[in-house]
């Protein structure tokens, strides 16, 4: 073969090489683009199902807003409509245990009375639950006497431990400040709950609520807080779920016990609200204890009159501090209209009143009657449900404030009945142009305390706590007074001008410094058993707490003559 042919067939072998390379090359670029192709469709169905499924989270979002709505105005509907029945269940009973009864009789009120106790405790429960479920529960910090809450508990609780012949003690630690800032009605409803589950499951034997301080720093205190009992324990199996909700529930042998075992669970998220942990230590047969550790702020107070009066909780000292309750009553011709579609609430408010000497009560069941009463007679005071048929209560209200208006009537007091608890109902009830609210179920007493801050002439009270000046005159062992003397005339060289900075104070519309003014004032006066002027301002001290200054000019204008008063009372007494 001559070179040009081997050249011609070397030449020939290149070119099929190329071509069949040219033509593999294809193949996979083909295949390439196929792949592509379907990666591409499958990017796009990929696309679509995340559009798909975004809608449906989206779809599913707004599901669920709605059914938290929807839920949160059941409940609203709910609380309101259970708590209306148990206003005739609790005011009737209440009533019918200041008649003549006999011992079985009373024996039988009382069983009504507590069973609705647990009922009412049972929907604050699923309400507590609710709010915290959807992240409405908030803190309302407020200055705090741990010492007078732990007194007050200690005394909400001893009847219940007398009758499973329990003894309870009380202990808090010297070094925890006199007031403190927190949440005070949480820490006594966590303490509260505790108390009464470890009186539920301790028979004769003792339990002892310890406050003691764990971490103090110039701005705040870690208190470390006890409840010990010598029941029957837990078992280490149930420990692990004591505070998930129904947990008690859950508990075998445990049939016989009443509640729905949220307490703890609602004391478990009350103390992480609080940015505090707790936990119980426990053993079967030889009792529980269980306890929190919560951080509180300090407040700087300032007070001149010295505390000396004391008593004892567990043998250890807390200052004496207690808010009168005897009530005295006198006939008076002062109108009031209660506004109440339920027959036996209405009833039921009525009686309430006539043990408080009032008389003059109209009723009607809904909004529309309401108005046409108020153009017919003037009232002193409307007591106004808030759901009632054809007109309800804040329309109603509305109406009759668009009539004092137009007729230029003096504004009367108008009062919300209403069974819903949130802070968005009793906002609506004050926009609508109400006064003040009264939340079902409605007792004696919830019922004179609002009496007496809008017709304050109505109600009496005792101007001093003789038990209180039996103890200061217990002192002196020769039976000398000079130690009430000495406490009267530096308390009556001090009150006059405290007096006059209240009244400044409300002038100038200063909720804080009057808060604080008040609180300054009562204990003063709690600590020589000055009783009603301590009322008056523990009232205008909450008032203020609320930053809410309706009604305060009223209670202060109270509280020269009951200074006067109590003065010329304590004089006699020295004499």
């Amino acid at each position: 073969m001559t070179n040009a042919e081997q050249e011609i067939t070397i030449l020939r072998k290149t070119i099929e090489d190329l071509s069949h390379k040219m033509i593999k090359s294809k193949y996979q670029e083909e295949q390439i683009l196929s792949e592509f192709s379907a990666m591409n469709n499958e990017m796009v169905t990929l696309q679509r199902q995340l559009a798909k499924t975004n809608a449906e989270l989206n779809a599913a979002k707004e599901e669920a807003i709605h059914a938290n709505q929807a839920r949160s105005r059941f409940l609203a509907i709910m609380t309101h409509e259970i708590r209306t029945p148990m206003n005739g269940m609790i005011g009737m009973s209440e009533i019918l245990m200041t008649s003549e009864l006999s011992d079985e009789q009373k024996q039988s009120v009382m069983l009504i009375q507590e069973s609705a106790e647990l009922l009412l405790s049972m929907i604050n429960n699923m309400l507590d639950l609710s709010k915290m479920e959807a992240g409405k529960m908030r803190l309302q910090e407020e200055p705090i006497d741990l010492r007078l809450l732990l007194d007050h508990i200690i005394r909400l609780s001893q009847p219940k431990a007398q009758k499973n012949q329990n003894i309870i003690s009380a202990f808090i630690d010297y070094r925890v400040e006199n007031e403190l800032i927190g949440d005070g009605g949480r820490i006594r409803q966590i303490l509260l709950n505790l108390l009464s589950n470890a009186n539920k499951f301790t028979n004769q034997g003792t339990i002892e609520v310890s406050i003691q301080l764990k971490h103090n720093s110039a701005n705040s205190q870690i208190l470390h807080i006890e409840v010990t009992d010598t029941g029957i324990g837990i078992s280490e199996e149930n420990q692990k779920n004591m505070f998930q909700p129904y947990a008690q529930a859950d508990q075998p042998g445990k049939n016989n016990v009443e509640g729905t075992g949220l307490g703890l669970s609602i004391c478990k998220s009350f103390v992480e609200l609080m940015e505090g942990t707790i936990d119980l230590k426990s053993e079967e047969n030889k009792g529980s204890t269980f306890w929190f550790d919560i951080p509180l702020k300090k407040v700087q107070t300032s007070s001149d009159t010295p505390e000396l009066i004391s008593n004892h909780l567990g043998g250890q000292q807390s200052e004496h501090l207690k808010l009168p309750s005897s009530l005295h009553h006198k006939q008076t011709d002062k109108s009031i209209l209660i506004v109440e579609d339920n027959p036996i609430n209405r009833q039921v408010i009525q009686l309430q009143l006539k043990k408080m000497g009032m008389e003059q009560v109209h009723t009607v069941s809904n909004g529309q009657e309401a108005i046409s009463k108020y153009l017919g007679h003037t009232y002193h005071l409307i007591l106004m449900d808030n759901r009632m048929p054809i007109m309800d209560g804040l329309q109603a209200t509305h109406k009759i404030r668009e009539l004092e208006t137009a007729e230029m009537r003096s504004p009367v007091p108008i009062i919300a009945l209403t069974g819903n608890t949130s802070q968005e109902d009793r906002q609506k009830c004050l926009d609508a142009g109400m006064n003040d609210i009264l939340t079902k179920p409605v007792n004696l007493e919830s019922l004179t305390i609002m009496m007496r801050k809008w017709l304050p002439d109505i109600v009496h009270e005792k101007a001093l706590d003789m038990s209180v000046i039996q103890e200061i005159l217990d002192l002196n062992d020769d039976g000398d007074p000079e130690i009430l003397r000495t406490l009267i005339e530096m308390y009556k060289s001090e009150t006059p001008n405290k007096l006059e900075r209240l009244q400044k104070l409300v002038l100038c519309k200063d909720a804080t410094a009057l808060s604080e003014a008040a609180h300054e004032l009562k204990s003063g006066s709690l600590s020589i058993g000055i009783q009603y002027m301590a009322q008056l301002l523990h009232e205008i001290e909450s008032l203020a707490k609320e930053n809410d200054l309706r009604g305060v000019q009223e209670l202060v204008q109270l509280l020269v003559p009951a200074y006067e008063k109590a003065c010329r009372e304590l004089e006699h007494l020295i004499k």
